[in-house]
């Protein structure tokens, strides 16, 4: 006789479920290829790209009056000195970080994602950790790169444009998530609204 599945178990394997997965994008570290790694406890295949587990974490640390977020600190254990080997090797300085939001029961939808791209401004690295500080522009050769930032209360996508995905008979919409439910678009919703209004966000 199969025993009846405990109520708690159920409620954690959905909580597992639809917690989101932080997938982070180093791209041409060395010149040519891109780093995928996966903030998770097992490998993560999305769109066809494997991002390699690793204890890797990040933390919002910078905001404008705006509300957006512009500066962020991504912790990677320095344990098999990996990435310490690549920051030896290479100049991170400047590399472009893209930093996707993907949920663990939608993994097989490719366009059920938040993308965020920063670049990095510096590095530090002592036997436990590597640290890198992210910005959301980057000055190279006196241009500044402009990026998405994070932003609390408002979606930055541009209304019915691909990223927004809506298609109905609305002409309008003013970027919140009240008028995203509206929309009954809120899986698209373009912004962040677990960034605590005290300004740090741990994962």
């Amino acid at each position: 006789m199969p025993r009846e599945i405990d109520a708690t178990f159920k409620q954690e394997k959905a909580k597992r479920e639809n917690a989101p997965i932080f997938l982070y994008t180093l791209e041409k570290y060395d010149g040519t290829n891109d780093l995928y790694l996966a903030s998770f406890d097992e490998d993560v295949i999305y769109n066809g790209i494997t991002y390699s587990r690793f204890p890797i974490t990040h933390e919002f640390v910078g905001e404008n009056n705006q509300g957006q977020i512009d500066q962020v600190k991504v912790r990677l254990a320095n344990v098999s000195r990996l990435i310490q080997l690549y920051l030896e090797q290479f100049d991170f300085r400047g590399k472009k970080v893209t930093i996707r939001m993907v949920w663990l029961d939608q993994l097989s939808d490719p366009d059920a994602f938040m993308d965020d791209i920063f670049y990095i401004d510096s590095y530090t690295a002592d036997q436990n950790n590597v640290e890198l500080t992210l910005t959301g522009k980057f000055d190279v050769l006196g241009v500044d790169l402009p990026a998405r930032r994070y932003s609390r209360n408002y979606c930055s996508w541009k209304f019915k444009a691909a990223e927004c995905g809506y298609s109905g008979a609305e002409f309008t919409c003013n970027k919140t998530k009240q008028r995203c439910k509206q929309l009954n678009n809120y899986q698209r919703f373009g912004a962040f609204p677990s960034v605590p209004a005290r300004r740090i966000y741990v994962m």
